[in-house]
């Protein structure tokens, strides 16, 4: 190894930590059999651990004594002062050896001597070189004897307690270098490492391990490479410094060369204290580069919702099988959101499938997968979404039964339909007959309750039925159940005089009288074409005429109107009137509908005609079974359905700027 006897140091640059570990070891001869080479922990510069003060080591009628160089230059001498067994006694001791008794002692080299006395001979500034010789006296029991900064005391008494008192002389004055105290005897061992640890990378390992306590400064590891016998890891010793939030441990990175990927290395470490004596090594630790490698990926594919006979539903999760000896099981998660995941079953490893039966209908559903591992479960690696839709038909409520209240009441109940719905649909007919497509939807969305109250809007003596539809927690809408019939009550009194309906531009215009005093409130019921009776408007009773807006010509419409009282009884119906609107402005119409299959691979229906310069728009609308809903309102003459099925009816209805319906379309798509 190339020797060094005056190394220069650049001023214009901050080496890295690591570059200054290694130019430290460079500074006392590299490789040589006396001067072993040192570094630093690697999040900052290493401790002094013993600037200040005397170590002392009791020996067998003797001891041993170590301290630091004080103020980074050699003195002139050292006194030692001891008192004890009776007596005390100074010596002096050169502040370094004679180099005959270094070379004699195979302390240092010649060459190394003579590196030491100039490079000691003035204060060392710099404070990385000053960091670099202290490791190195540290390091290196024989330099620190050639400094006369470990001594060995003789002709002592077992079981005696001395005390000394260590004086540095330089230029005629003192400096007090430290105190000690011991009791020669057997030297206590020192304390090895303990609750050593590692955790391995892919090409490094970082090893962890309990601080030793007593006198120990540094730290040497040893490594083996599969099974093979164990070196000294360089460079060496470990000089650790302490982290605030680990005080009691001790990392090493073993990254100074990459390591193998998919090897398993052997660790042990053994403690050095301040005397350069070596503990017990630690027991043997294996760490696996290869548990460090990327696991194989389980990812999860699109879940498989069923339902049974009873209305029980399952998701079953399906992944491709990973073979790792690493996995010892696979966890599935689930929850709300991605952020609600927890365990939910384990499955053995190989496995590829699991099936959740513990689901709630149209309940909304997360699912993960991850690994069980040595170490414990890790978190979910795969991410699924999931809602368990029962497209099964709900069946009706039974019991449906109705109860006037007075005359304007009505209380309609019914027993709950079987599963757990979402709640019920009523819908009312002029007849038990009437056609599902015609019947009005009395509630707006589902109801959870099983009794509805309502105020009916009808003329005396109008039969109408209620029917009620369950729909299912999937959305699932049912047939409409058993009718239930109801007449409006008459409470008799003067009726309204209707006494006509007058036609206007896309309105009617509804006039009537009373025959007697002017009744609280008057309402007014409309006959539509297709022949159900609405009530349209409730006014105050002062109130003689009505413009109706919402009619289109050239349909046909007859009115009646009938008075409340205060209490809100309602009066016999007045005689019924009927009108066309007006056309003034002509109507938009659908003309020309067609429905034909979509285009290759889109499947659905393709909804076309054609347009007409009133039509602002076309509000497209899809009767399935005794299912009406609004798909789309479009501006241009076409609409495709990509949900269509053989059996659907369309209608097209064109739209004013307005929003006034114009003549419309229907057509079934075969």
């Amino acid at each position: 190894m190339k020797t060094l006897s005056h190394p220069e140091l650049r001023r214009d640059a901050v080496p890295s930590l690591k570059t200054r570990h290694l130019l430290a070891a460079s500074l006392l001869l590299l490789g040589a059999a006396s001067a072993q080479t040192v570094t630093g922990s690697k999040g900052g510069l290493a401790p002094d651990p013993a600037k200040t003060g005397v170590a002392a080591l009791p020996q067998p009628g003797g001891t041993l004594l170590r301290w630091t160089l004080p103020g980074d230059q050699l003195p002139d001498a050292y006194r030692l002062t001891r008192e004890g067994g009776g007596g005390k006694v100074s010596r002096e001791l050169p502040g370094i050896a004679p180099k005959a008794d270094a070379l004699k002692n195979d302390w240092v080299t010649a060459q190394q001597y003579d590196f030491l006395k100039a490079k000691f001979g003035t204060p060392v500034s710099d404070p990385f070189e000053k960091l670099a010789l202290q490791l190195q006296t540290l390091s290196s029991p024989g330099i620190a004897r050639t400094l006369n900064l470990l001594v060995t005391e003789t002709g002592l008494k077992n079981g005696t307690n001395y005390t000394y008192r260590v004086v540095a002389l330089r230029s005629g004055k003192e400096t007090l270098v430290g105190t000690a105290s011991v009791t020669p005897g057997a030297p206590p061992a020192v304390t090895p490492p303990g609750k050593l640890s590692a955790t391995p990378e892919r090409t490094r390992v970082t090893v962890a391990w309990q601080r030793s306590g007593g006198q120990v400064m540094a730290y040497r590891v040893y490594r083996a490479e599969n099974g093979a016998a164990a070196q000294l890891l360089q460079p060496s010793p470990y000089f650790p410094t302490k982290d605030p939030t680990q005080p009691d441990r001790v990392t090493f990175k073993d990254d100074a060369l990459p390591l193998k990927p998919k090897t398993k290395y052997s660790y042990q470490v053994a403690a050095l204290d301040l005397f350069g004596r070596e503990s017990a090594r630690t027991a043997v630790l294996v760490a696996d580069t290869g548990d460090a490698e990327p696991f194989p990926r389980a990812s999860l594919v699109e879940p498989v919702i069923t339902f049974s006979a009873d209305g029980r539903g399952s998701v079953k999760l399906s992944w491709n099988a990973v073979n790792d000896p690493r996995i010892l099981g696979l966890v599935v998660y689930r929850g709300s959101s991605p952020d609600t995941l927890g365990p939910v079953g384990e499955v053995a490893a190989g496995s590829s499938s699991y099936t959740d039966t513990t689901t709630e209908e149209a309940k909304s559903y997360v699912y993960g997968l991850g690994y069980k591992l040595a170490a414990g479960m890790t978190g979910p690696l795969s991410i699924r979404g999931a809602q368990p839709l029962n497209p099964a038909v709900p069946a009706p409520p039974t019991g449906l039964s109705a109860k006037l209240e007075d005359a304007n009441t009505l209380t309609l109940s019914w027993k709950p339909a079987a599963g757990r719905p979402i709640g019920y649909l009523v819908v009312r007919g002029a007849a038990a007959d009437t056609p599902s497509e015609q019947l009005v939807s009395v509630t707006p969305r589902p109801i959870s309750a099983t009794t509805l109250k309502l105020r009916l809007d009808a003329s005396p003596g109008t039969g109408m039925t209620f029917r009620v539809i369950t729909v299912s927690a999937s959305g699932v809408s049912g047939k409409p159940g058993e009718p239930v019939a109801v007449i409006t009550p008459r409470i008799g009194g003067d009726a309204p005089t209707l006494l006509g309906v007058e036609a206007q531009n896309s309105a009617l215009k509804v006039s009537w009288t009373y025959s007697d005093a002017v009744p609280a409130q008057v309402e007014v019921f409309r006959q539509n074409p297709k022949g159900d009776l609405v009530l349209v408007a409730r006014l105050p009773g002062a109130t003689k005429t009505f413009t109706d807006r919402n009619v289109a010509a050239p349909f046909a419409y007859a009115y009646l109107v009938a008075a409340l009282d205060a209490k809100g009884k309602r009066s016999d119906p007045s005689n019924v009137a009927g009108g066309v609107p007006l056309n003034i402005t002509a109507t938009p119409q659908v003309q020309a509908l067609t429905v034909s299959g979509g285009s290759a691979g889109s499947g659905g229906a393709v909804l076309s005609w054609k347009a007409d310069k009133g039509a602002a728009s076309y509000a497209v609308y899809r009767t399935r079974g005794n299912r009406q809903e609004r798909l789309s309102v479009v501006t241009s003459p076409a609409y495709t359905d990509t949900q269509a099925k053989a059996g659907d009816l369309y209608r097209v209805v064109p739209l004013e700027g307005s929003g006034i319906e114009g003549e419309e379309a229907s057509i079934t798509f075969k």
